[in-house]
C-alpha cells in the first residue's frame, strides 16, 4: 500500500512528536511504500529514513523551486510540480491512504484538500489523523462547529478517522 504521510518538516518540532512518529513509522514502513513532500528534515525526515532503511518504494512530490533539496534524497520516483494545487493533487492521487501527523501550514493545506477531494468523491481514500498529544483537537472542534452550524451537511467523522495510538492506526490501515 502507498501511504501519503503529511507532516512537519521542521527539526525544531517537540520531541514527543518525533518519538511517536518514529514508533509508528518503524512499524508501517516494513510493508508499505511512502509518498511524501520530499524533505529529509523533521517528521518527514524520520518517515523518509525509515522507509529507506526498509528498502520500500519512495515517491517524492517536489516543487520545482525546491529541486535542489532532492540532491540529498534517494527516491524511486520524483514528481515535480509548480503549484500548491498540483502538489496536493499529486500527493493524494499517488497514494492509497492518507496519514496525517503533526504539521503546520503545508500539512493543513494537504489535509483540507484531501478532505474535500474525498468528500466530493474525486478520490476514495482513507484519511487517518494521528492525534499525538491531542495536537489536532482544536481543528476537530472547528470541524464540529462547522457541522453544528450547518455550514456543511457532511460530518467530518464520516470522512476522517482519528487515532490516538500507533495500534489504532495500524488496525485502521488493515481495514
Amino acid at each position: 500500500m502507498k501511504i501519503f504521510i503529511s507532516c512537519s518538516s521542521q527539526d525544531t518540532i517537540e520531541e514527543i512528536y518525533k518519538e511517536k512518529t518514529y514508533e509508528l513509522v518503524k512499524e508501517i514502513s516494513k510493508d508499505n511504500d511512502l509518498v511524501f513532500g520530499s524533505s529529509n528534515t523533521g517528521l518527514m525526515g524520520i518517515c523518509y529514513r525509515e522507509f529507506l532503511k526498509n528498502k520500500r518504494n519512495i515517491t517524492g512530490i517536489c516543487y520545482e523551486m525546491y529541486k535542489d533539496l532532492l540532491d540529498d534524497l534517494k527516491l524511486d520516483e520524483t514528481i515535480m510540480v509548480k503549484t500548491l494545487n498540483e502538489s496536493n493533487n499529486e500527493l493524494i492521487k499517488n497514494s492509497d491512504i492518507i496519514l496525517v501527523l503533526p504539521g503546520a501550514y503545508g500539512t493543513l493545506s494537504e489535509v483540507i484538500s484531501s478532505i474535500e477531494l474525498v468528500r466530493t468523491k474525486v478520490y476514495d481514500k482513507k484519511i487517518i489523523f494521528y492525534n499525538i498529544n491531542n495536537f489536532y483537537d482544536d481543528l476537530f472542534e472547528l470541524f464540529e462547529k462547522m457541522y453544528n452550524a450547518k455550514t456543511t451537511k457532511n460530518n467530518y467523522k464520516d470522512i476522517i478517522k482519528i487515532c490516538n495510538t500507533k495500534e489504532e492506526i495500524i488496525k485502521e490501515m488493515e481495514k
